[in-house]
């Protein structure tokens, strides 16, 4: 075997290795939306793992929470749905020799060189000896490449409409289904713990009492929210920041 059969053969082996990398890139690419509700389970560090951005990131993209999140919690993904580069699949044709045709015409009329021809033609052994119906690999050419659709408008959360109580009551206090003591007792908050709340859901009831809305882990029962009573109709508070 002479000095340019192994090179044709070196330059087929490289160009097959290259189609076989742009592949695998494309099937490793994964992303998410522009935002994600918390599942059960669920950790920061898991989220930015699957959305292919660090928890750095995350916490960049919505200011005011920390490492904690809680099942139902929406958060924003600074990279949601990142579209991976556009990938350019080689497409072979081939050409009939005419009448006057030389290798080295045939590959300047298609903008590549006669050693690209040569490369996907190791059947040639003389590049000057071509006859008329003669039938000759092209070069791969680029294909056009696939069109992603731009990505879902980016809509911020408003972090600032939660906020963090902690239970100041020694015995500590019943969770409810609802805004009243009449609701059912969903799950307890103990003395001196942290909870979310949202800061919109002040609720008053037929009493004058006023309750809050938490977010927590999903329960036995399947709640991941409750009611918790912070002031009494007698004046008492039982969380820090009192909450009128």
């Amino acid at each position: 075997m002479n000095v340019k059969r192994i090179f044709q053969l070196i330059v087929i082996v490289a160009m097959l290795f290259s189609s076989l990398a742009a592949t695998s890139s494309a099937l490793a690419w994964s992303g998410c939306p522009s935002q994600v509700v918390v599942q059960w389970g669920d950790t920061m560090s898991s989220i930015a793992s699957a959305c292919g951005t660090t928890v750095d990131a995350i916490l960049a993209a919505n200011p005011g929470i920390d490492w904690w999140v809680y099942a139902g919690q929406v958060l924003n993904i600074p990279i949601g749905y990142a579209y991976p580069p556009a990938v350019y699949y080689p497409t072979y044709s081939t050409y009939i020799i005419q009448w006057g045709d030389t290798l080295g015409n045939v590959a300047a009329s298609r903008g590549f060189s006669l050693s690209d021809l040569l490369a996907v033609n190791p059947q040639i052994w003389n590049p000057s000896l071509v006859y008329p119906g003669q039938v000759i690999n092209l070069p791969a050419v680029a294909s056009a490449p696939v069109y992603y659709p731009p990505p879902p408008s980016y809509v911020p959360v408003d972090v600032s409409q939660y906020s963090t109580l902690r239970i100041n009551y020694k015995n500590g206090m019943i969770v409810r289904s609802g805004p009243g003591n009449e609701y059912k007792m969903i799950n307890s908050a103990l003395d001196k713990t942290e909870w979310k709340y949202g800061t919109y859901t002040r609720t008053v009831d037929g009493k004058g009492q006023i309750w809050v809305q938490l977010y927590f882990f999903k329960t036995p029962q399947g709640y991941t929210s409750g009611w918790l009573l912070t002031r009494d109709w007698l004046g008492n508070y039982f969380t820090d920041p009192h909450i009128d």
